[in-house]
């Protein structure tokens, strides 16, 4: 009973202290920092840190660099030109990020537990594979890392990630079409098969008929299957330029590509085997 009593009294005082000192912990930030957009709330809003602590280590424990705390600040300049990079290169094609999406590749919303701004930066400097490497600079980088975690905190959807189907590497997996006829110049990554393709010199067709992939459709429209079956007959009547040359694809070659593509069921069409 004697020690049942020592510990309780002990978690008193403790519960005591602690309370007494939580106006000066929620302070400790500004004994060292200058205090700056404080209508935006507390400084682990942008920075992260612990500033229940007075010791340096812990208190700076998980701190996002400064170039990164920019997306804390609504509206601001890195957040604005990140959004923008977002837009150009496409990233929704293959990502879901500030609410909008596809779901082919990790959901930008809900990183993984411990993953640092420096760990998105990396990631976007060195792709992996089937992600297309956009040899953007630095402080490209660094704006479009702020606009990613805007949107995380933007972002309706909490909770968990759900999980997704992991491809491997088969010994069929070079047979489908698509990688006979467009792999050798495209990549994509696809809900049935995963990564496919190996090429680089042409553009990365993930979520092709998807809202989020850019309008390059004569006319600026999205892609559809009959779209694509045009390009494919005679790229150059659509686009002069191009490099591109003719495609010839059977009926069932042309049906098992645009599943390859997900492109939305044509009625009619059969349902051929990948």
């Amino acid at each position: 009973m004697a020690t049942g009593r020592a510990f309780l009294t002990a978690l008193a005082v403790l519960a005591v202290l602690l309370c007494c000192g939580s106006g000066h912990a929620a302070d400790s930030c500004l004994r060292c920092h200058p205090p700056h957009y404080r209508g935006l709330g507390s400084c682990v809003g942008c920075h992260r840190g612990d500033p229940r602590s007075d010791r340096l280590r812990v208190a700076h424990h998980g701190l996002v660099a400064a170039r990164f705390s920019w997306s804390g600040v609504p509206g601001s300049a890195p957040v604005e030109r990140g959004n923008r990079l977002l837009e150009t290169f496409a990233c929704r094609r293959c990502h879901n990020a500030a609410g909008r999406g596809n779901r082919l590749a990790s959901n930008l919303d809900l990183p993984p537990a411990g993953t640092t701004p420096e760990n998105l930066f990396a990631s976007i400097d060195a792709p992996a594979l089937q992600m297309p490497d956009f040899k953007l600079e630095q402080g490209a980088i660094t704006d479009l890392v702020n606009a990613l975690l805007a949107g995380t905190k933007g972002s309706a959807k909490k909770g968990k990630e759900t999980p997704r189907v992991v491809h491997f590497e088969t010994a069929g997996k070079g047979e489908n079409v698509f990688e006979k006829k467009c792999g050798p110049c495209h990549k994509i990554l696809t809900a049935a098969l995963g990564g496919v393709g190996r090429g680089s010199v042409g553009p990365n067709l993930s979520g092709l008929f998807s809202e989020f992939y850019p309008l390059t459709v004569a006319g600026k429209e999205r892609w559809s299957a009959p779209a694509l079956e045009k390009w494919l007959k005679n790229p150059r009547q659509s686009r002069p330029g191009t490099q591109m040359r003719p495609v010839p694809l059977k009926q069932q070659e042309l049906e098992r590509l645009l599943q390859i593509l997900d492109a939305p069921p044509r009625p009619g069409a059969s349902k051929a085997a990948l």
